[in-house]
């Protein structure tokens, strides 16, 4: 029995969904990934009639990728428990890493639109809701090639360094911005997505936090993609460049137009905790596979005549494992809950009207303007060179997820590296699932940031 059978906190609603989600993982991800990740080249990977497309058709059928867009555009948000969306991403998790990326991600530009304050855009959060074939999917495109974990450093003093400056920028001009540079194969679903979250630089002298978001087509004229990146873990995930040369991208699909908004304050922190507690969430998933997977070994395996469960030594490596899975995932809930509490029953009636993202979104713009005349970043650009200044109550946002992410994928990379001692010669078969597990875990460490870097970005708000 683990920590989500004894959350007595969860209504039937909720255990419902757990279950239809743990089903889904178990019998239509997990055999996908394992077939996906044997295939030799990552173009067949996207390719038509590939086993991918039917994950993603098969999980917008069973409606599994609405917990994050709001009743009002078809979505569950604020109808079930905030615990929705990482319990969904819990069982996708436990039954593929990689998989489990691609489908949290493929949500983000749809649920942004509900921020925008144009009607048409916030309609992509009902057309992603309503969408049960998987034809829109979205990306995170944030990493560049001179740029990856550098972003991170976004929300602390050395993000204003010029040096760190994006290299994809946005120029405006007239009702347009015009931009130029690339994201790097890192970006998860980079090379199938039809929309992106995109990072680009408004003011390279203010360095990362002089940057701004757009919610981006990518079929706008000067886009084009790279090949699929080959990468030995997580290769069920597709990922690769996208390229940008004198796109012409309207005004209207700026989010945050506001250099520096990125930065160190409520909304850099959010988006750096959220994104890394869904990765906490993710691999301490993961991590509890693996757990299963040794146990059941264990359990049925004889050596010398003897099951290996029956070992003293056997049995203390296995509670070792144990026990860092389960703070792993006991912690990954807990931040999860907490990022995710604006979806809970106090603010459901937000959730189901139209009219309050029409508002917020306007809200929203309207302070973005204030916020861009008060010289806010320009006084952090100052502090740049008199060192971080105090820790404020925003940034114990990203601090737990940071936290999460790190523990979650180091466990899941132990304890994957527990399991191979284990399973000794047989975990070298192309059958046994955990060497596949070790190299989803080894990748994880260098996702949504390298871990060292994370933690070195966030010991500013210690």
């Amino acid at each position: 029995m683990g920590y989500l059978d004894l959350d007595t906190k969860m209504d039937r609603k909720l255990e419902r969904l757990q279950q239809q989600a743990r089903e889904f993982g178990l019998q239509v991800v997990r055999p996908a990934g394992i077939a996906l990740d044997k295939l030799h080249d990552p173009a067949d990977v996207i390719a038509e009639g590939s086993l991918l497309w039917d994950v993603f058709r098969q999980f917008r059928e069973a409606g599994l990728h609405k917990t994050m867009i709001p009743k009002a555009y078809g979505g569950t948000m604020g109808s079930v428990s905030p615990l929705a969306a990482p319990l969904v991403n819990e069982q996708m998790g436990y039954a593929d890493g990689g998989l489990a990326v691609s489908l949290l991600v493929s949500v983000m530009p749809f649920a942004f639109a509900i921020l925008s304050p144009h009607r048409e855009i916030r309609r992509w959060a009902a057309d992603y809701a309503h969408d049960t074939s998987g034809k829109l999917i979205g990306c995170w495109a944030i990493t560049e090639p001179d740029h990856g974990t550098d972003w991170v450093m976004g929300t602390c003093s050395e993000g204003c360094h010029p040096s760190m400056a994006p290299g994809l920028t946005a120029v405006k001009k007239g009702d347009e911005y015009i931009v130029n540079g690339a994201k790097s194969a890192w970006v998860s679903n980079g090379t199938i997505a039809t929309h992106a979250v995109l990072h680009v630089g408004l003011d390279p002298s203010k360095g990362i936090h002089g940057s701004g978001l757009a919610l981006c087509p990518l079929d706008l004229p000067g886009i084009t993609r790279g090949a699929p990146l080959n990468k030995i873990g997580q290769r069920a995930l597709n990922q690769g460049e996208i390229f940008f040369t004198d796109v012409k991208l309207p005004k209207k699909y700026m989010l945050l137009p506001s250099p520096g908004f990125f930065g160190k304050n409520v909304f850099g922190h959010t988006f750096l905790g959220v994104a890394n507690s869904s990765m906490g969430v993710t691999f301490a998933s993961q991590a509890q596979a693996t757990l299963d997977l040794a146990l059941d070994y264990a359990g049925n395996t004889r050596r010398n005549g003897k099951l290996l469960a029956d070992k003293k030594d056997v049995r203390l490596r296995l509670f070792r494992m144990f026990a860092k899975v389960e703070a792993a995932r006991l912690l990954a809930r807990k931040v999860s809950a907490h990022f995710f509490s604006l979806s809970s029953s106090p603010v459901s009636p937000i959730t189901a009207s139209k009219a309050s993202f029409w508002a917020i979104s306007k809200a929203l713009q309207a302070y973005f303007a204030v916020y861009e005349k008060s010289g806010t970043v320009r006084n952090w650009s100052r502090k740049y060179t008199e060192g971080p200044e105090e820790p404020t109550p925003l940034m114990e946002w990203g601090k737990y997820g940071v936290v999460s992410k790190i523990t979650a994928t180091e466990t899941a990379l132990h304890v994957a590296e527990e399991a191979m001692k284990l399973f000794g010669e047989d975990a070298l078969s192309p059958d046994c699932p955990i060497e596949k597990m070790l190299r989803d875990a080894r990748a994880s460490t260098v996702e949504d940031g390298v871990n060292d870097a994370l933690a070195i970005a966030t010991s500013e708000s210690l």
